[in-house]
């Protein structure tokens, strides 16, 4: 009796260690395999690039300092905009982390519950038609309705603002998404990144603000896609925006007569803040105008520790010296009540045909607009509207999409 007794204990022990030998030899057979048949090819986005390996996903972030012009939070800005990203199919190994990976953060994949305070956060999650995985959002004042009813229902959580210094770590505690997506605009902003991981939840770096071209910056779809391994939907998404986008400035191409346009907003200490650089100023050249202020070498925005500005500042009188010969002006404000004198702007022609636009057409009595959700993953839309205002033969019955006429209130 006591013979067979041992034997069935070797037996036991032998089949204990067949199983963790199969397991072990399962983890390394699973890493072996290519789980991510759909890549994604990074093209145009200059601030995020991404590898394939097996069963995992390298993504490397970072933003030069040349993209915001900062002040006391400018110290150290490449460092604190530096950082990797291994996304682990799930139910797979990790990868060591070292050499390369050594500061890695580990995010499995595909994420389940996602949350983000990026203002087109929204856009791109129903563009992917993935919003059923959202469980939070910066704020309730979301454009679209039906997001916004999921706030009313108590179904979606505000996360804190993209403008804010950091997320409200409270409710993702509460919340505990599989992976945070965070604007980062500032050094103070990185840090609520950090504080986030610090809590043992998983957090991700966005910055597609920072992108000198509108096809980086709708790029980003493709960033959040990784975390749901919907490469194949991205880059079919991107390709038809990008195509209608190619459309529209062939259309103007051979165009001679060239109005100036400017995009900018006044403030009261008396400067102006105009794009000078980024998607927006790009846009505009694309669509047939010229930009004044267009600098390749400039900011794209000035960030302090709460984020994003409009752009960067110039001078009244540098404005003024060039005021001549600008046609249109498009700004972030709705109203003229900050704006100079009647008499400083009445040297722009803009300003004495009335050619004065704000972006804010479509919003709610609630405060969403859906120029923060919409614009930047929708260029072809913001592209139709500048040409059929620059180029109003080529596009006659457009009707405007974000913008609307300014009144004179001076």
């Amino acid at each position: 009796m006591k013979y067979l007794i041992i034997l069935f204990y070797l037996a036991f022990l032998t089949s204990c260690s067949s199983n963790e030998t199969a397991t072990e030899s399962e983890k390394i057979r699973d890493s072996a395999i290519d789980y991510f048949a759909d890549k994604v090819s990074i093209d145009y986005a200059k601030n995020f690039q991404v590898s394939y390996h097996g069963n995992y996903k390298i993504i490397k972030t970072k933003v030069d300092y040349g993209a915001a012009d900062q002040d006391s939070d400018s110290v150290s800005w490449s460092n604190a905009f530096s950082d990797v990203l291994v996304l682990v199919q799930k139910g797979t190994p990790a990868p060591p982390l070292t050499g390369e990976l050594a500061e890695a953060h580990v995010v499995e994949i595909p994420v389940s519950t996602i949350a983000g305070n990026a203002d087109d956060a929204p856009t791109r999650f129903i563009l992917l038609k993935e919003t059923d995985k959202l469980v939070g959002l910066g704020h309730d004042a979301v454009y679209d309705s039906l997001l916004r009813q999921r706030f009313l229902n108590g179904e979606l959580k505000a996360i804190g603002p993209s403008w804010h210094t950091g997320p409200n770590l409270e409710v993702l505690v509460a919340l505990k998404p599989e992976v945070t997506l965070l604007t980062a605009a500032s050094l103070t902003q990185a840090e609520g990144v950090k504080n986030t991981r610090k809590l043992g939840l998983k957090a991700a770096p966005e910055f597609s603000w920072s992108e000198t071209s509108y096809l980086g910056q709708l790029e980003w779809i493709k960033y959040d896609a990784l975390f749901l391994n919907a490469e194949a939907k991205a880059t079919k998404l991107f390709d038809e925006i990008k195509s209608r986008c190619d459309s529209l400035t062939a259309l103007v191409a051979s165009k001679t007569a060239m109005p100036t346009a400017m995009w900018g907003m006044h403030s009261k200490s008396g400067n102006w803040t105009v794009r000078s650089n980024g998607a927006i100023a790009e846009l505009l050249t694309a669509a047939g105008a010229i930009n004044p202020f267009e600098d390749k070498e400039a900011a794209i925005t000035i960030t302090l520790a709460n984020g994003l500005s409009e752009g960067i500042s110039i001078s009244d009188e540098i404005v003024l010296g060039k005021a001549s010969e600008i046609d249109f002006i498009f700004s972030f404000q709705s109203t003229t009540g900050n704006w100079p004198t009647e008499k400083y702007m009445s040297a722009f022609p803009a300003y004495r045909n009335h050619n004065l636009y704000h972006h804010f057409q479509k919003f709610t009595d609630y405060g969403g607009y859906d120029w923060y959700q919409t614009a930047p993953m929708r260029p072809d839309l913001l592209l139709s509207d500048f040409i059929s205002l620059f180029h109003p033969d080529v596009l006659p019955n457009h009707e405007l999409y974000f913008m609307d006429r300014m009144e004179k209130v001076n």
